[in-house]
């Protein structure tokens, strides 16, 4: 290959302009860029509220529907089912809120045309999977608000002190966004954004109702129970309910913590990385 060839060939081949703007690779652009596209997602919300409201109705149905259909064959530590279900439910909210947000939307962003929008701009390709998780977290939070007052309309109480509740939250919300990692690697790899919810949608059914949700787990089979046990689901769930009604969560909240974290060091990078490969070839 001759020196004019080679010279064409770099020409020829398209440079993000990220990569074209080193200046703009400062800790400030970046985090300017998660903020700008995490306000995208967030009014891209407000543009759908069907999205939101499915996050919404859908647990408000279930605190109902297991309240007062089937609360009352299931015993449970304390006998009072509104104080064990709720926060089962807040558990729903994370384990299946990012399915929408994080695998159709991704998969639909890299179907239609939108990631080469924003390859066009001077702007990190990894703040568009950064934007979007925060985006989530923040309709995973309206979930949580709006629910706990339903719920407290039905009966449920708050036990806990200030910063109790706000412990229970704060590891629903930990384990919210590091599953919207695991999801969007769902999301980047399906080829599109009816197979990324069909291939999301078996795994959290499974984690999401194996698990202490709706039933003590000793009420599980045998060689089923030590799933549930240390199932992250049930450890962030158990914890925020016992923060809930202001009881010590024990070492349930360090395990549910350790678990969020050990998700976020491994998807984190792995999502990243594909979902460059992916957008290198759109």
């Amino acid at each position: 290959m001759t020196v004019d060839e080679s010279t064409t060939r770099q020409r020829d081949t398209p440079t993000p302009a990220w990569e074209a703007l080193p200046e703009r690779r400062g800790p400030g652009w970046f985090v300017g860029d998660v903020l700008l596209l995490a306000g995208r997602n967030i009014r891209h919300m407000q543009r759908r509220p069907d999205q939101l409201m499915a996050a919404i109705l859908q647990p408000m149905m279930f605190f109902i529907l297991f309240t007062y259909v089937f609360g009352g064959a299931i015993s449970v530590p304390g006998g009072d089912y509104k104080q064990f279900v709720l926060p089962g439910v807040f558990g729903q909210i994370v384990v299946f809120g990012g399915i929408a947000g994080m695998c159709v939307g991704i998969a639909e962003d890299l179907r239609n045309g939108m990631m080469d929008r924003f390859r066009s701009l001077p702007m990190s390709d990894s703040a568009v999977l950064i934007g979007r998780t925060l985006a989530e977290t923040f309709r995973n939070l309206i979930a949580l608000v709006v629910t706990g007052a339903v719920g407290y309309a039905f009966g449920f109480r708050l036990h806990g002190t200030f910063a109790q509740v706000l412990a229970g939250i704060g590891v629903l919300l930990l384990f919210g966004f590091a599953l919207c990692w695991v999801l969007s690697i769902v999301g980047v790899t399906a080829s599109s954004a009816e197979g990324a919810q069909s291939t999301a949608m078996p795994w959290m059914f499974l984690l999401g109702f194996v698990s202490s949700a709706f039933v003590p787990s000793e009420s599980m089979p045998g060689w089923l129970r030590p799933f549930s046990d240390n199932s992250p689901v049930t450890l962030t769930i158990n914890a925020a309910r016992d923060y809930f009604n202001g009881v010590s969560p024990g070492s349930d909240a360090v395990a549910s913590v350790l678990w969020s974290l050990g998700l976020l060091v491994v998807f984190v990078p792995l999502a990243t990385a594909l979902f460059r490969k992916a957008t290198a070839r759109t």
